[in-house]
Parts: structure tokens; sequence; C-alpha cells
């Protein structure tokens, strides 16, 4: 069996051939399928899926391998639907977006680890890219970013919020899904909640007694499960990185930059690290080897 690649050419010979890819069959028990309606597995764009990673799928049945909050999960099974597009490159682990798939809830499966695995360990699902990974979540908060919900007036170029939910910040954009504008200062009232506020651009806002909602890169962490946070520390399901802590108790709770997109996240659990699935390492695996995963123990 042909070893390492080197300039797209067989290196070496190995002495005892490959057991299997990520995302192959190995065992006979019994095998379950997520369930989605037709035509929704599908690739998603623009970057496809990574075969032998997990991936989840909403009630849309809309693909990703970013955690998504009450989705299925399935590993990607290996089928042959990872189609090189890429010139000369020598293989590929990408589905290409558009290409349907397959994921399995249960069975028993070859997943590629890192870090290594164990047998016995718990498989967990790296909540960015899905790669199988035997680290556990190494946090769990509750938070909200941006204003969920609030009515506001406004005169003149100023804000009058009331019945505010959630936290906001200089800089959020606040709309009422026709007028919008950008806050600049707040002015009287509880910091981040009712109050009134100096508004701007991009177009005037004229809210008349309007449902107002946020969008915001300020998460506002309000209790800790267990853990604590940190500078580039990947949150999910708001898919976006800590940048810095803006106050409150180091790596607790207190107000926290993120980057990314501007977005609106109702309070809820935000988890940091991986997450947990029903799959159990049956093999070993040094870093970067295979090991047989399976849901049957």
């Amino acid at each position: 069996m042909a070893g390492p690649l080197v300039n797209g050419f067989q290196g070496s010979v190995n002495r005892q051939p490959a057991p299997a890819e990520a995302g192959d069959f190995w065992g006979v028990n019994p095998r379950a399928v997520v369930i989605a309606d037709a035509g929704q597995l599908v690739a998603p764009a623009p970057s496809g899926l990574i075969v032998g990673n997990f991936a989840w799928v909403d009630s849309f049945g809309n693909v990703t391998q970013h955690h998504v909050v009450g989705a299925q999960i399935g590993l990607l099974h290996r089928e042959g639907n990872a189609v090189i597009v890429n010139f000369l490159a020598p293989a590929t682990y990408i589905v290409n977006e558009g290409f349907p798939i397959t994921l399995y809830s249960q069975g028993d499966m070859w997943a590629k680890f890192a870090s290594g695995a164990t047998p016995g360990q718990v498989v967990y699902a790296d909540p960015g890219t899905g790669a199988p990974t035997t680290s556990p979540s190494t946090a769990s908060v509750v938070g909200s970013v941006g204003l969920t919900s609030g009515t506001a007036t406004s005169l003149g170029g100023v804000v009058t919020l009331t019945a505010a939910v959630g936290y906001v910040s200089v800089g959020d954009t606040m709309t009422d899904g026709t007028n919008s504008g950008v806050i600049t200062a707040q002015l009287t009232g509880s910091p981040g909640g009712n109050g009134t506020y100096n508004i701007t651009g991009p177009t005037p806002a004229d809210f008349s007694a309007s449902t107002v909602s946020t969008l915001s890169n300020v998460l506002d962490v309000t209790s800790v499960n267990f853990g604590s946070l940190a500078v580039g520390d990947d949150l999910s399901p708001i898919s976006a990185n800590i940048v810095s802590q803006i106050s409150g108790t180091p790596g607790g709770v207190g107000l926290y930059l993120i980057d990314g997109v501007q977005q609106t996240f109702a309070s809820g659990t935000i988890t940091v690290g991986s997450i947990a699935t029903p799959w159990i390492v049956n093999s070993v695996a040094a870093s970067g080897e295979l090991a047989k995963i399976s849901t049957w123990g």
C-alpha cells in the first residue's frame, strides 16, 4: 500500500495495507441514518463538507459542520462523492456543494483523531469543524448577543428604549425591519437596557413605538455553568470567537467582544470546546491515526 505522497507522487511503501479511510464502516452492528426530507441532505455552499467529520442538520434540512443547538448530528460516511477539483491535487476529503451525502447517527465507523484516542473514551465533535476528538467541552455559559426585543421611539436622532430584552452596546445596529440606525452613545438609563440613546445612519432611524432588535458584536454572559472563557475561544452556536473581555469577572460573568458579523442571539446556553456525541472509541489510535468508533459501546 502506498505511503505518504511527496509532491503528489508515491513516497514510500507500507508493510501493511491501511485498514480504512475516515468515514468507512468497520462493524456489522445495525446502522441508522439521520432523517431528512427528499433532496435536503446535500453539501452546503461555499466550502462543502469534510468526509469522516460530524455534521449537524437543522429542522429545514440545512447541513453544516458548525454546531447547531437542537440539530441532528451524524458522521459523514465515505461513499465516493468527494471529487478532486483542484488541478493536480492527489486526493481530497471534501464533498463539494450540492452533492448528496449520508450522515450516520448509529453504527460502527472509522474516524481520524488528531490527538489520538484510547478505547472507552467518549467521542466529541469540534463545534467549528465537526472533527472527531476525545477532548470535552472546556466551558458552558448562559449569555445573549444584542437586543432580542424592545420598544423604541425616536426624535431628532435620540431613541427612547423600553421593554428591553438583551443588552444594547455602542456600535449595535438597531432595526425594526424597515428603519435602522447605529447606536453611538447611551445618554440615560440602565447600562445596556432601558433608556435613551444617540443613533445615526446608515438610514435615518424613525421609530414610532416600534418593536426593535439590535445586531451586535458584544456577548453578555449572565451566568457560568462550568469552566471559564478566554480570548480566542470558539463559541457555539453563535458562530464567533472571543476577541477581548470588556468588563466583569475575568473569564466569567461580564461583557465580551466577539468577531464576525453582527448578530442577535437570545439568552441561552453557549458552549466552549467540543460537543459530546453518542459514539465511543473502540481501538487505539496515535496522533493523526484512525480509530474504530461505535454507538453500541
